[in-house]
């Protein structure tokens, strides 16, 4: 993570005090930059890349900082380092958890085995939702993703399958029955999504287990995708990502 990356995500950082910015740029530099101690110097040059007005002198914040009790940060010769407690503290609010690394390098790798163009598109905007905290958002593309992977495979490999099933589904009740797909726009025009899913299933074209992954997920992306007051959280985007990528995408 880069500071500027760093700054983003914290909201309002131009109004802090000196104090909170000092801790927030030692525990980027002792977590980031892997910088066992930090001296006035290297907070200034925090400031200066993120073109932050600094305090005059650093030095007297740090001494303050640690003379308190109980210390925010602790001297040594070699430098300063900030005390255990600060640092948990940062750590659980701007840490980067080892699942969150996972489905950022998940969706990295992911171009070199989605040739298709338009699923491209939905697998770039859903890391990039992802990596700026747009967490309903990232849940929305990546449902796009799986579902045009989805429709393509059935494209390629099941389609006269798909075709003589739909009417077995939903004959006597279903006044689409008689169509048919040819091509994946007729997805969107002819069928939802749920639909989809359960011809796909009926036909043998995905197992009942990858129908019971997507239809749990159709149902969180509805709650996203739709105005509510269902919160979407970090933790909810990387389980949805995790699941749907690994389960769905690199298994059809």
């Amino acid at each position: 993570m880069t500071l500027a990356e760093l700054a983003k995500d914290v909201p309002n950082l131009a109004t802090w005090n000196h104090v909170e910015r000092i801790k927030l740029f030692a525990w980027y530099l002792h977590t980031q930059k892997k910088q066992e101690y930090f001296q006035a110097p290297d907070i200034r040059k925090c400031y200066e890349e993120l073109h932050l007005d600094p305090p005059s002198s650093i030095s007297p914040f740090l001494a303050s900082m640690e003379k308190k009790k109980p210390k925010e940060v602790l001297k040594k010769t070699e430098g300063f380092r900030l005390e255990m407690r600060i640092r948990e503290t940062l750590d659980r609010k701007f840490g980067t958890r080892q699942i969150t690394v996972q489905v950022t390098e998940l969706l990295a790798c992911l171009p070199s085995t989605v040739p298709d163009l338009a699923e491209r598109i939905f697998l770039d905007e859903t890391l990039v939702c992802f990596k700026h905290g747009a967490f309903r958002a990232s849940i929305v593309m990546a449902w796009n993703l799986a579902y045009h992977h989805l429709c393509d495979h059935v494209l390629r490999k099941h389609l006269a399958k798909f075709n003589s099933q739909w009417p077995l589904v939903y004959q006597g009740h279903h006044k689409k029955a008689n169509k048919a797909i040819s091509k994946i726009e007729d997805f969107g025009d002819e069928l939802k999504e749920s639909e989809v899913l359960e011809i796909c299933n009926s036909a043998g074209i995905i197992s009942k287990d990858i129908h019971k992954i997507l239809k749990a997920k159709l149902d969180r992306r509805n709650s996203a995708a739709h105005p509510s007051s269902v919160k979407i959280d970090q933790l909810q985007a990387e389980e949805f990502i995790d699941d749907i990528v690994k389960n769905v995408v690199l298994k059809m």
